[in-house]
């Protein structure tokens, strides 16, 4: 059993390392081949090798390039992206013209976008003010004051401080890849890491200004005006496009148009952070969906439908949340049925209807969101419930099995409870730390995180539960607690009940902090935001207070009966949940059904998430049956 359970920890903590582990590998994957692109020149003019020093550093960075795709989780594309590294490596090796290297180079970054997705994005509109202070701190000894790299402490520098204004090395970065510069430094340069000097937001600041500095009033005033006034031009850059990609690719992808856009959106960020945006974006990539669907290629209209709920919709989910929740559940019921009306072909007529609904909500949410702002009763009320609600479950959770432990009269599986349940705040105050300032989770990665978190702690319920079951018909179990024996339950039931504890906590607590970071957004006084919480932290002490005295005096089997109950109608909740998470993921796939949405029950209206629910109620019933078939002898008169 303790095998089992530390065998699916191990899993669980894997699988969130590989997620962040990748996101940064990915990013430095991005930073080497837009080095390769931009400095290549340096190195190898028409077949001949002008710096035997940069030279090296080409060939280095290839070979890293190279050793970091094959590193990177397998999926559907890499063996493309894969292909493109070792032609990179074989074109370096050839002393392959500039114009080759840059085509290899930039069609390495559109596949590392397009198959691995974009790993980390600014949370909030950059403040190129504040850059341009930290620019003059940090950066003007090197690059110079006007960001040409002419800086006195640059003079002499192998290779040299870029030039910012540059077309050339504009053209070919990208802000992920400055930002993963300004992140990590450049080993072998003078380039130093600033990850712990200038936070996630002044590093993303810092990477826009000096990214903006070869845009020209002209470009970013023919930008604006495209940006505002031509269909289409706002959707076809989002957000994630605008970090990954480089001007050069979109200027070969989408045209002059769109190149001038994005340099406007250099100079100007605070663009990009309009909720307005992110429903257009959704709006755009539904319609998206409905031509690629009606051109007969569902897989393009899939990906398109996909992009429309993770792009956009889910970028403003939990404000939504914070304002409607019922609107915001309805909404995201939608995506998901035209994702289901794609998966199962349908039909163009279905598919077009389906889409057309998901258009009417975004309408309404468009209004629900376009307020001046969350009032103090309103803010109290959505930070009280965000809290009691997300805490409840926890907290019934770990009462449970405090109480059991204390009445087993198991001191030591008690103590390992406590630090389960420590242990995911101290996870949950990191995870914290990390979404506001080392890296921000997608769409797809929260839903994920959400997913696996709530499946795996609904299959140890589930196990614990029956535990519980079992051990409350057998009179010679329920002896043994009862003569106070120290320490009575094995070691391996107390390893699986601290990491019930465990993941339980963490799992509400990563889910609480998106709401929280949401609900800042939509509130004008945050004093009573506060308020909300430290009612809601008393109002479960309340409740933890009264479930511990009630199970206290329970007789022993009648609370081992109860609580097995408790856990496993928990673990049905969490089971919905999680299958839910993972269904907006886009990991599950999704069958639609015309049924209200319970969230408190974790039941929602997709045929995957019900079966699987209703297969554990099942499953359920026939161990509970079965268990009291076997238990019956032992409890005749003279059987102990």
């Amino acid at each position: 059993m303790v095998r089992s359970f530390l065998h699916s920890l191990s899993v669980f903590v894997l699988l969130s390392l590989l997620s962040l582990g990748a996101q940064a590998n990915q990013a430095s994957l991005v930073q080497l081949v837009e080095y390769i692109g931009a400095d290549y020149a340096r190195a190898v003019v028409q077949g001949e090798i002008v710096s035997s020093a940069e030279y090296a550093e080409m060939s280095e960075f290839s070979d890293l390039l190279a050793q970091g795709v094959a590193a990177l989780p397998s999926v559907q594309g890499k063996e493309k992206l894969a292909n493109q590294a070792a032609a990179l490596q074989r074109a370096v090796a050839e002393k392959a013209g500039e114009a080759r290297i840059k085509e290899l180079a930039q069609a390495i970054r559109a596949t590392l976008v397009s198959v691995y997705g974009v790993p980390v994005m600014p949370k909030q509109a950059p403040d190129l003010a504040h850059a341009a202070q930290l620019y003059q701190k940090h950066c003007a000894a090197c690059h110079g004051v006007q960001g040409r790299g002419d800086g006195p402490a640059g003079a002499g520098l192998e290779p040299p401080p870029t030039n910012f204004h540059a077309l050339e090395r504009y053209d070919a970065r990208s802000l992920l890849g400055l930002y993963t510069t300004i992140t990590q430094g450049v080993d072998g340069t003078a380039m130093a890491a600033y990850e712990g000097t200038v936070s996630q937001a002044e590093r993303w600041a810092l990477a826009f200004y000096v990214g903006s500095k070869a845009v020209s009033d002209d470009l970013a005033q023919e930008g604006k005006e495209a940006f505002t006034t031509l269909p289409g031009l706002e959707s076809q850059l989002p957000l994630a496009a605008v970090v990954a990609k480089t001007p050069a690719d979109v200027r070969k992808e989408q045209g002059p148009k769109a190149y001038a856009v994005l340099g406007y959106l250099r100079t100007e960020p605070s663009a990009l952070f309009d909720k307005n945006r992110f429903i257009e974006i959704s709006a755009s990539k539904l319609a998206q969906a409905q031509q690629a669907y009606q051109a007969g290629d569902p897989a393009a209209a899939k990906v398109a439908a996909l992009s429309a709920y993770l792009d956009g919709f889910e970028m403003i989910e939990r404000q939504l949340a914070a304002v409607n929740e019922k609107l915001m559940r309805e909404a995201e019921r939608r995506f998901m049925a035209v994702r289901e009306a794609i998966d199962h072909n349908l039909g163009n007529v279905e598919v077009s209807a389906r889409i057309t609904a998901a258009q009417a909500a975004l309408d309404r949410v468009s209004a629900a969101l376009n307020t001046d702002g969350l009032g103090p009763v309103a803010t109290f009320s959505a930070s009280f419930f965000i809290l009691f609600r997300e805490g409840l479950e926890a907290l019934l959770i770990v009462t449970v099995l405090i109480t059991f432990t204390r009445k087993a009269n198991a001191t030591t599986a008690t103590r390992y409870i406590h630090y389960g349940w420590l242990a995911a705040l101290a996870a949950g105050v990191a995870t914290w730390y990390a979404a506001s300032s080392l890296i921000s989770f997608s769409g797809a990665t929260r839903e994920l995180t959400e997913g696996l978190a709530g499946v795996l702690a609904a299959v140890i319920l589930f196990y614990v539960g029956f535990w519980m079951h079992h051990h409350s018909q057998s009179q010679k179990w329920l002896g043994y607690i009862k003569s106070q024996v120290h320490n009575a339950l094995d070691h391996g039931t107390v390893w699986a009940l601290a990491f019930v504890a465990f993941i339980s906590v963490y799992r509400e607590i990563f889910e609480t902090i998106l709401f929280y970071e949401a609900l800042w957004a939509q509130v004008t006084t945050a004093t009573y935001l506060l308020y909300g919480i430290g009612a809601a932290v008393a109002a479960l002490a309340i409740v933890c207070l009264l479930f511990f005295r009630i199970g206290m005096k329970l007789p022993l089997s009648l609370f081992f009966r109860a609580t097995s109950i408790v856990l496993l109608i928990l673990s049905v909740i969490l089971l919905g949940k999680g299958i839910a998470a993972l269904q907006e993921a886009g990991t599950i796939d999704a069958l639609y059904l015309d049924v209200p949405t319970i969230d408190w029950l974790g039941i929602y209206p997709t045929v995957q998430g019900i079966a699987a629910q209703v297969a554990a109620i099942a499953l359920a019933l026939l161990l509970w049956w079965r268990g009291n078939s076997k238990m019956k002898p032992a409890q005749q008169p003279g059987h102990t």
